[in-house]
């Protein structure tokens, strides 16, 4: 019974390095009573660093499909291979229930491939789960669309103070007649002041591929009288300045 590990992902660092190891798959064998009942083995892969073989893979315990319960360790002495006059076999489903929750769905098949029970664990394979609500496959959960990003710019003389809008990605600031002192999250005793004309600053937040980064709610740009900024802005949603 091969049991492959799930390939790796790249970590962060220098380009082509990767970080961590490759993570256990889980995969349940049946087993069979004398009486004709059937308890499912769970097996697990072992971990191996990413380029070199899987250990052997490894009994975490077994699965009750009658009552969905979980027993750590080898399986009940009474058990053993399903003969031809048996032949149960299972298959393991990744779902997701109305929550976007992943699952594990073992489903026993008898000769005739008919599924004669089930039991659902979470993703390591040996907790049991209780699905909620409506129960399908992860692809629209999985499934994503970029939220719009907004662009915002303003010009600013003093004395005002620039707030930053709910949920700002990045903050370009243009310094064009200084001082004025930027508080980047930091809180207000932590502002910085910038005394230089001419001086041009951003702060960002990494986002991923289809939600934007969050800077924070903090940011402020305090501009005195006499100083002149400018100020652009990425967020998702277009908020009025202020």
């Amino acid at each position: 019974m091969p049991v492959e590990p799930i390939p790796c992902a790249p970590g962060g660092g220098t380009p082509g390095e990767v970080t961590g190891c490759c993570s256990p798959s889980i995969t349940s064998v049946p087993l069979c009573r004398p009486d004709g009942s059937t308890v499912l083995l769970v097996v697990r892969s072992g971990c191996a660093e990413c380029g070199q073989d899987a250990g052997d893979p490894e009994v975490v315990g077994w699965l009750d499909p009658a009552s969905g319960a979980f027993t750590p360790g080898p399986a009940p002495a009474d058990t053993g291979p399903c003969g031809a006059e048996d032949c149960a076999s299972v298959t393991v489903l990744r779902l997701c229930d109305q929550t976007c929750a992943p699952f594990l769905r073992h489903l026993i098949h008898d000769c005739t491939g008919a599924v004669t029970s089930s039991v659902d664990t979470t993703t390591d394979g040996v907790t049991p789960y209780a699905p909620v609500g409506t129960v399908g496959d992860c692809e629209e959960c999985e499934r994503c669309e970029p939220e719009p990003m907004c662009p915002g710019f303003v010009g600013l003389t003093g004395p005002e103070t620039w707030t930053i809008p709910p949920a700002t990605e990045s903050v370009s600031l243009s310094v064009a007649c200084g001082p004025v002192t930027v508080y980047p999250c930091a809180g207000a005793t932590d502002g910085v002041q910038i005394n230089e004309c001419g001086v041009s600053l951003q702060w960002a937040a990494p986002g991923t591929e289809c939600r934007p980064g969050v800077l924070c709610d903090t940011f402020r740009i305090e501009v005195p009288e006499g100083s002149a900024v400018y100020v652009s802005w990425l967020s998702a949603g277009c908020g009025d300045e202020s």
